[in-house]
């Protein structure tokens, strides 16, 4: 029985899917605003993990009490390497995704990123800065 609804399972994802993405594909213009998409995403979520650690490792690195779990002497190591490894990443995802490059296939996503954290940092300084108190901690030491 089992084996039956895996061959039904895999047979629908090797047929149904491919189809469904090239569909999907075509519908949001093309694969080079896709891959754009995806580039973006995956820079944002890369950036939201690094920005803490960056700030870890620099700003807060004499006055940073460590918690319960923590990487002791080599929290500053592995972080650097996170920042650096993020850094490369950034650079990777934001390069074209065909050549020869052209109006159609440029890839936006630094445009995008760089737009966002513009307007980002902006609403910090004019705003957040002033009322964001930061997270609460709710860990026990």
């Amino acid at each position: 029985m089992s084996a039956c609804i895996l061959l039904i399972a895999s047979s629908y994802m090797l047929t149904v899917c491919p189809l469904f993405d090239r569909y999907l594909l075509q519908y949001l213009g093309s694969e080079v605003a896709f891959q754009a998409m995806v580039s973006i995403a995956t820079i944002g979520l890369y950036i939201a993990y690094a920005l803490p650690i960056f700030f870890r490792v620099t700003l807060a690195r004499k006055s940073f009490i460590p918690g319960p779990f923590n990487l002791g002497r080599y929290g500053v190591l592995v972080g650097w390497i996170a920042v650096l490894w993020v850094a490369t990443i950034s650079i990777l995802f934001s390069l074209p995704v065909t050549y020869p490059i052209t109006n159609e296939t440029l890839n936006y996503t630094p445009v995008a990123v760089g737009g966002l954290l513009i307007l980002t940092i902006s609403s910090w300084i004019l705003s957040a800065r002033h009322w964001f108190r930061g997270p609460v901690t709710n860990v026990e030491s």
